[in-house]
């Protein structure tokens, strides 16, 4: 009886004190303690990509062909395998944006209209009717598009745009 009677105190104690809410909030609720350490990280990796795939290419040429430079790109393309496997990408973040959730783990969304005529109730296949969805979707597209925006494209959370594959362009708003 006592451990019942204990998370019932506790939870009462925490409903009447409003700052113990924002102890649950997940997000920084400062900036990073040390930007120029996350800058100092990126740049780190991308020496290190460039110098692996300077010594790749002059000894193993089949290798090197998959290696960018970009040490993010390096992470998912040298997978013959990624368009099945699009979410990996987000793993391969860097830099202040390394632990956005973004899309995944959510279900594919795959932009087949490139019209944007409605910014308040858009139709289904269009960019815009992905991006105000509530739960987390990987945005894709399927070919080429250029999604040419009449207003201002505003993202609900837990997004990800993922053009790889395609040329992508989406200009206006």
């Amino acid at each position: 009886m006592l451990p019942i009677n204990c998370i019932v105190l506790f939870f009462l104690l925490s409903s009447f004190f409003p700052f113990t809410i924002s102890t649950f909030n997940l997000t920084f609720p400062i900036p990073h303690p040390n930007p120029n350490e996350v800058a100092q990280e990126v740049q780190r990796r991308v020496n290190a990509s460039i110098s692996r795939r300077e010594t790749l290419q002059t000894t193993q040429k089949d290798i090197s062909s998959c290696l960018t430079g970009n040490p993010i790109d390096d992470c998912w393309k040298c997978d013959p395998d990624w368009p099945n496997n699009r979410q990996r990408l987000a793993d391969c973040a860097i830099g202040f944006g390394q632990y956005a959730k973004g899309g995944k783990g959510g279900e594919y969304y795959i932009v087949t209209d490139s019209s944007d005529d409605d910014a308040v109730t858009p139709k289904p296949g269009t960019l815009r009717y992905a991006v105000i969805q509530e739960e987390p979707l990987w945005i894709v597209f399927p070919s080429n598009m250029h999604v040419k925006l009449k207003q201002e494209l505003i993202f609900n959370s837990y997004k990800t745009l993922d053009g790889r594959g395609a040329n992508v362009h989406i200009t206006g708003g």
